[in-house]
């Protein structure tokens, strides 16, 4: 095995040129793969960052009936079953953010819009998302609270600011009328425009009495410790509660019109890179037969010397693995620092794309993902196709016939 080694190594420097060139076909390719991976890995766990925070949570308990029919009469009892049950698993459990939500009418003295009502924890909200951060006039909400805080988009339509007073108007818990005045007591920038424009909160305790619902939430959402794990935490919990009344999901299953979009933009994605491959693939491929063609006399050659056909092939291939790798190699680590780098400093966009990302909610920026997962994946590719490319030399050894090889 070492005779293979040494042969197939020395074999490369004979032409170092055809090598050279070679392993930097390879070195660009990984270096570009890399790049764009991360970059879109990047920008999808931005997106799913935000719609977490803003949104979702990782995982909510909820009333079994009111995913597939979202009503505020499907708001389920917030009551010391499942206060236990957050209990017993709060070492997986990194806090829990209780929300009432539903819709409601709201008006000034020349405006009207139907907009969504969120009652939150104000507490326990801002370990979620730390809206306080996001006010930009006013003051956040306290618990025991009475007034409202708005949604910068929402405020901006109905022309309110700080200190004015709005309607609102609804259906509460069980065919109730839900109406009410309050004060508007500050006014947070949130960072999606569809929730910028249609959102309010208020304290819980507060919708909870605006929608004749005491002790009801539609939603409880829950962090867990170790994100990687909710799926898993999610079907402990599922153990445990009553399935009649509860159930749990997961962001995958609350955020999945996002992500099929996501998965149809990494098919476009798939291509390019297919496209990639195909051309070191080509390039693999056009090396290793010019290698085969300019050394059949020497192949014959050591055949009569009495090479077993075996080892020349396993040289041959070792030859073709070599390049590949080492081209690999070169481009994991030469994208290693450039990744770094863009992991810490974002590229940041400027003009219409700026505005465009903007009007979306979120920042115009193009963060980098520095998971392993990225440089495996490449590693892992590049390694397939240099194995079955490798097959083809060890096709022809054993296929070549010493007095054709001669001529």
């Amino acid at each position: 095995m070492n005779l293979i080694f040494t042969l197939a190594w020395r074999n490369l420097w004979r032409n170092r040129k055809r090598t050279l060139i070679t392993m930097s076909s390879v070195f660009f390719a990984v270096i570009l793969a890399i790049l764009f991976f991360s970059m879109e890995q990047g920008s999808y766990d931005r997106m799913i960052d935000s719609l977490v925070r803003y949104s979702t949570g990782y995982m909510q308990v909820q009333d079994v009936l009111y995913h597939e029919e979202p009503s505020i009469d499907h708001a389920m009892l917030y009551d010391e079953e499942i206060r236990d049950l957050i209990a017993r698993f709060d070492e997986q459990i990194s806090f829990s953010v209780p929300r009432l939500q539903s819709f409601a009418l709201i008006a000034t003295e020349s405006t009207t819009r139907g907009s969504m009502v969120m009652g939150i924890d104000p507490e326990r909200e801002l370990l979620l998302n730390d809206l306080s951060e996001d006010i930009v006039e006013g003051r956040f909400l306290s618990p025991g609270d009475e007034g409202l805080l708005l949604a910068k988009g929402l405020a901006t339509i109905l022309g309110a600011g700080v200190g004015d007073t709005i309607v609102l108007l609804g259906q509460g818990f069980q065919g109730a009328t839900a109406a009410g005045k309050y004060a508007v007591q500050g006014i947070v920038d949130l960072k999606i425009p569809d929730l910028d424009n249609n959102t309010l909160y208020m304290t819980l305790e507060a919708a909870q009495w605006f929608f004749g619902a005491d002790n009801r939430v539609t939603s409880l959402i829950l962090m867990p410790e170790n994100p990687s794990h909710t799926r898993r935490l999610a079907n402990e919990l599922l153990q445990e509660l009553d399935r009649e009344w509860y159930n749990i999901l997961t962001w995958e299953e609350l955020l999945v019109d996002l992500l099929n979009l996501m998965k149809f933009d990494m098919a476009g994605t798939a291509v390019m890179m297919i496209i990639l491959y195909i051309v070191i693939a080509f390039g693999l491929y056009g090396t290793v037969l010019m290698m085969l063609i300019e050394r059949q006399k020497e192949f014959a050659l050591l055949f009569s010397l009495g090479m077993k056909r075996k080892i020349l092939a396993g040289v041959c291939f070792l030859e073709t693995l070599f390049m590949s790798v080492g081209g690999t190699i070169m481009g994991i680590l030469g994208a290693i620092p450039i990744i770094a780098w863009f992991y810490h400093h974002p590229i940041r966009l400027t003009g219409q794309m700026a505005e465009a990302i903007a009007e979306y909610g979120f920042e115009p920026i193009l963060p980098f993902s520095a998971d392993l997962w990225i440089f495996y994946s490449q590693a892992f590719y590049v390694l397939v196709l240099s194995v079955l490319i490798g097959m083809y030399p060890v096709k022809k050894v054993f296929q070549l016939r010493i007095m054709d090889a001669k001529q």
